[in-house]
């Protein structure tokens, strides 16, 4: 008897655990979802939130150079830092499944699905997060790009730039604008921080420690330094094009690095836990959440303890 209640009380145990599983994958599927939704709209600027507006110095030089096409547009940076850091992930992630099967048995895809969504769905996430993040910061502070003037054509003759010969604070708003691009206008006042360098700086952050973890083929070690080198060019290039564009400010390209680079450490030590041990041969790795594994823990304890009494 008591051996039969033991196992019915592990039974129904086991059933609420995986139920709370699926519900917890459920809710952060439901999370991702909403928050790369809320970062389209905002980066597409669907939510029609006006930013900050700023007054200049009408002899202000670093407001005064020509307006440029993008060097690297924003579908090269989705390419180049989104697109193929996930394919490389996804081949990764298939690679060790392939080499972790037993002889004989066949392709898992439940578990290449879980593997890739530990890791994509984390990166994917991270991303999402630094676009909020950023569009958030351009709206509140509403920093002037360098070619503002130049697609603004502010009409200087109903604007008192000079008080006694010395150039004053002009604080006015779009009414004096010329330009017939409204939309250029309203780009032009959120230069802080970079999209562009955000963007490539938490790709770059992402992606080069999950390859210093995940990338354990001692053989190929000179092709793992060699992607993470190529990445971090990647990321310097995107950030530095921004300012040879004149769209941004060198101060905005590095405030939308060090955006990146927190988001990215951050995902990995509080949301991702990558624990790695290197031994003569092979590197253990894990990706998990800390909050869930500390309570899995406790929850195992506590099962233990009551099948004991039971028993």
């Amino acid at each position: 008897m008591p051996t039969f209640c033991s196992a019915y009380v592990i039974d129904i145990m086991s059933s609420n655990t995986r139920m709370c599983r699926a519900l917890r994958i459920v809710l952060e599927i439901l999370i991702f979802l909403a928050v790369s939704i809320l970062a389209g709209l905002m980066n597409f600027n669907k939510l029609r939130i006006q930013p900050t507006v700023r007054g200049f110095f009408c002899d202000d030089q670093s407001l005064m150079y020509p307006y440029r096409p993008d060097t690297v547009s924003i579908g090269l940076v989705c390419i180049l830092c989104v697109v193929t850091p996930v394919l490389l992930m996804a081949l990764i992630e298939g690679i060790h499944h392939y080499q972790s099967r037993q002889k004989g048995q066949s392709w898992n895809h439940s578990k290449y699905a879980t593997a890739c969504y530990k890791t994509i769905g984390v990166f994917l996430f991270g991303m999402g997060l630094t676009q909020i993040l950023g569009e958030i910061g351009k709206l509140a502070v509403g920093r002037l790009r360098p070619h503002f003037f130049v697609v603004c054509k502010p009409d200087f003759s109903k604007i008192e730039c000079f008080t006694n010969n010395v150039s004053v604070y002009v604080d006015v708003g779009d009414q004096y604008c010329t330009g017939t691009d409204l939309s250029l206008v309203t780009e032009a006042r959120k230069a802080f921080p970079s999209h562009h360098a955000s963007t490539a700086f938490f790709a770059f952050t992402y992606f080069i420690i999950y390859l210093q973890v995940r990338f354990i083929w001692t053989r190929l070690e000179v092709f793992r330094l060699l992607l993470q080198a190529v990445f971090m060019g990647i990321a310097i290039y995107v950030g530095c094009s921004r300012i040879m564009d004149y769209k941004h400010h060198w101060s905005d390209v590095l405030g939308g690095a060090v955006l990146g680079t927190i988001v990215a450490v951050l995902q990995v030590r509080i949301v991702s836990v990558l624990p790695c041990q290197r031994s003569g041969r092979d590197l253990q790795y894990d990706i998990s959440s800390a909050y869930t594994s500390r309570i899995q823990d406790d929850k195992d304890a506590l099962e233990s303890q009551e099948l004991k009494e039971l028993v």
